[in-house]
């Protein structure tokens, strides 16, 4: 268990270990639960295998997998300090789906209120390995960017990190 939070890390599910390159937006929670089940069997505390704390669909849903005080498995050296949020798809050949970007925009500020997490502390995959996480088509300050913006149709504050779900779910 970690505290208190001190990075939200960003992914992208990537392409396959066939093709790079592969279009993976069509997976869902548990398409990963599965895959992260036989590759690490960590359960979380919500009955989950999946390593990252939310998973978002293309749809734009959002799945809570790992509670976010709850240790992640979704990169080596910041599992216990981090919050680890992935979104389904492979963004070195596509890009997040407007339903993708409008979830995580709210999530990424709920969580940052929520968790006193920093602008600098919103963070791709990639800052912390060698890989393209969370695509080579993002720039690195794409979802930091999304603190930038203030919602004014949703008071964030108001809701909790499950009511916040909820309401994304309604929309979609």
């Amino acid at each position: 268990m970690t505290n208190n939070p001190q990075y939200l890390i960003v992914h992208h599910g990537g392409g396959t270990d066939a093709d790079p390159l592969a279009n993976t937006s069509n997976h869902t929670a548990e398409t990963i639960n599965a895959w992260h089940r036989h590759l690490w069997n960590f359960k979380s505390s919500l009955g989950w295998y999946v390593g990252y704390h939310y998973v978002i669909e293309k749809s734009g849903k959002v799945v809570q997998c790992r509670a976010d005080n709850e240790e992640g498995a979704h990169c080596i050296g910041k599992n216990r300090s981090s919050i680890g949020i992935v979104l389904c798809g492979n963004f070195d050949s596509t890009v997040p789906t407007k339903e993708q970007e409008e979830a995580l925009r709210l999530l990424i500020q709920r969580l940052a209120k929520k968790h006193n997490i920093a602008k600098s502390a919103v963070v791709p995959h990639r800052k912390f390995v060698n890989k393209s996480c969370y695509g080579r088509r993002l720039p690195d300050d794409w979802a930091a960017a999304f603190l930038s913006e203030i919602d004014n149709r949703t008071a964030l504050s108001e809701y909790s990190t499950i009511e916040l779900i909820a309401e994304l779910r309604r929309r979609w």
